[in-house]
């Protein structure tokens, strides 16, 4: 009975992921089809199913001055969230982590308070303080920055905060400073070397974020890539589809890549 019952238990999370995966696949493979057959309503048949495809649809897509203009604003944007959200997390982190490690509960709580309203909610509250007076300047695409900021927070900040527990960041800040090294020195010398991999993760994950993004980009009526791959409505859209699935396959390659390569460097160093 133990020896089925331990089979059982090693094949659900295969059959599981099996399942995910199918999930997953048919729908992208469906819009591959979709997008690069001359005829996506014509049936396969199976002395024709490597003829009449062509990739003609999304080149024009990616070509549309539209859409690059799009890519281009998208990609300030991530820059300008990543910029903003370590500039803020990370001495936050670090002061935390260093200094009040009995607060690290509670940052982290805090962190979870934009989850709690609904990005309409949020956008709704800024245009009404907007209009009661307040000088910010919602017409801008760059006022999606703070809101893309806020939404990223809580799984930035726990990189960081996961990061520097790893690194044993109080212990070797310690250390430090008791071999003579100022604050300064062993933050710059030793702790933000060592948490490179984690600064790298946070930035993948709100890359991924503001690439996906559409909620904030809608209501506040902004051109980033994802509003535009869902609302352009051209002739042939299907360009558009693959396009989009393209960006989507792109994040997550990357974030399984930062997964893999996140594995690999924690794992313990038996030598």
């Amino acid at each position: 009975m133990t020896g089925w019952g331990s089979a059982v238990g090693r094949a659900v999370p295969r059959v599981y992921l099996v399942v995910m995966a199918v999930c997953f696949a048919v729908p992208m493979l469906v819009v591959v089809r979709l997008a690069l057959r001359d005829d996506p309503t014509r049936p396969l048949e199976i002395g024709d199913v490597l003829d009449h495809w062509s990739a003609s649809a999304m080149s024009r897509a990616a070509t549309d001055p539209q859409v690059l203009e799009a890519a281009r604003t998208t990609g300030v944007l991530i820059v300008g969230a990543v910029a903003l959200n370590l500039t803020v997390l990370l001495p936050v982190a670090l002061v935390t982590a260093l200094r009040y490690p009995r607060l690290r509960p509670v940052v982290a709580a805090l962190t979870l308070v934009p989850w709690i309203a609904p990005p309409v909610a949020l956008v709704v509250g800024v245009v009404a303080a907007t209009d009661a007076g307040a000088p910010w300047p919602l017409g801008n695409v760059y006022a999606l920055l703070p809101f893309y900021a806020l939404w990223t927070m809580p799984f930035t900040y726990r990189v960081l905060d996961s990061g520097l527990q790893a690194l044993g960041a109080r212990r070797l800040y310690e250390a430090g400073r008791v071999l003579g090294a100022t604050r300064r020195t062993v933050v710059r010398r030793v702790l933000l070397p060592g948490l490179r991999a984690s600064v790298v993760a946070a930035a993948v994950l709100t890359a991924a974020t503001v690439l996906g993004e559409y909620a904030f980009a809608t209501m506040l009526v902004q051109p980033t890539l994802s509003t535009v791959l869902v609302g352009e409505n051209p002739d042939d859209p299907r360009g558009l589809m693959l396009l989009a699935l393209l960006v989507a396959s792109l994040a997550g390659l990357a974030l399984l890549a930062l997964s893999s390569d996140r594995a690999r460097h924690s794992a313990p160093d038996v030598r």
